[in-house]
C-alpha cells in the first residue's frame, strides 16, 4: 500500500507541476515568454532532467540488486532445507521427530514469504523460533555410530547456515532506496513538468499528453519501489524453489 501511495504522490506532484506551469503561463505577460526565455529555461531544465535520469538509473540498479539478492537467499534457504531433510532421512527413524519439526517450519516459512489470500501471515519471530526448535531437536539426538554422528554434525551445520540465511533475508526488509533520494527526484521531476506546462499551448491535446507522461513517470517510480520490496505487493520473488523444497520435505 505504501508504494501505491508513493506512486500517487509522485503523480500529483509531477502533473501538478505541469498544471502550475500552465497557470503561470496564462498569467505572465507575453514578453516574459519569448523564444529566448524558452531557450534559457530549456537549457536549465535539461540539467535537472539529466540528474533525474541518473537518479532513476541508480534507483533501478539498487532495486534490481536488492531483488536479486533476496531471490538468491530464498533459493539458498530452500537448498539447505532439502539437504537437511535428506540427511535426517539417512540418519534413521530416530530423527523423524526432528524431520516433522523441519516440515512444519518449511510450511510456515513458505506462508510467511508467500502469503495466500484469506490466510494469516506468520510472523518472522514465529518462524525463527521454530527453526531454533529444529536445531534444539538435533542437539537431543544421540548418535549410535560414526555415520550417525557425522550426519548429526552435518545437520547442525546446515541448521546454522539456515538461521544465518534467515537473518540475512530479514535484514533486507528495509528499503535500499533512501527516502530523501526519492523526495528529491520527485521535486526535480515537478520542476521539469512546470517548464513543460509553462510553454505548452493551453489546449486539450497538450494537457492529455502531459497527463499521460506524468502517469508513465509516476508508474515507473511505483514499479521501482515495488521491485525494492518483492516480499509484498505486485512484484514477488520467485516462489518455485521454496515450494519445490516444501514438497520434497513433506512427501
Amino acid at each position: 500500500m505504501i508504494h501505491l501511495v508513493t506512486g500517487l504522490v509522485s503523480f500529483v506532484a509531477i502533473f501538478g507541476g505541469a498544471v502550475i506551469g500552465l497557470v503561470i503561463a496564462h498569467r505572465l505577460p507575453r514578453h516574459q515568454l519569448t523564444s529566448e526565455t524558452q531557450a534559457a529555461v530549456t537549457v536549465s531544465v535539461a540539467v535537472i532532467a539529466t540528474l533525474a535520469a541518473l537518479v532513476i538509473g541508480l534507483m533501478i540498479t539498487a532495486a534490481r540488486s536488492s531483488f536479486s539478492a533476496r531471490t538468491d537467499e530464498v533459493r539458498e534457504l530452500s537448498l539447505q532445507l532439502v539437504r537437511m531433510d535428506r540427511n535426517l532421512r539417512r540418519y534413521g527413524p530416530e530423527a523423524e521427530v526432528v524431520r516433522a519439526k523441519l516440515g512444519e517450519w518449511a510450511l510456515t516459512k513458505t506462508r510467511e514469504l508467500f502469503p495466500e489470500k484469506g490466510q494469516p501471515r506468520p510472523s518472522s519471530e514465529q518462524t525463527i523460533e521454530m527453526l531454533e526448535g529444529v536445531q534444539d531437536g538435533l542437539l537431543t539426538l544421540n548418535p549410535k555410530d560414526e555415520r550417525q554422528g557425522y550426519l548429526r554434525t552435518l545437520c547442525l551445520s546446515l541448521s546454522s547456515t539456515m538461521i544465518q540465511a534467515r537473518w540475512s533475508l530479514a535484514q533486507r526488509t528495509a528499503h535500499s532506496i533512501p527516502v530523501p533520494f526519492l523526495v528529491l527526484l520527485i521535486f526535480w521531476l515537478a520542476i521539469v513538468f512546470i517548464s513543460f506546462g509553462l510553454f505548452a499551448p493551453p489546449n486539450l491535446t497538450a494537457v492529455v499528453s502531459l497527463f499521460l507522461c506524468a502517469v508513465a513517470v509516476s508508474g515507473g517510480i511505483f514499479l521501482i519501489e515495488e521491485l525494492d520490496s518483492p516480499v509484498s505487493g505486485f512484484i514477488h520473488i520467485p516462489s518455485d524453489s521454496m515450494r519445490k523444497a516444501l514438497n520434497e520435505v513433506t512427501h
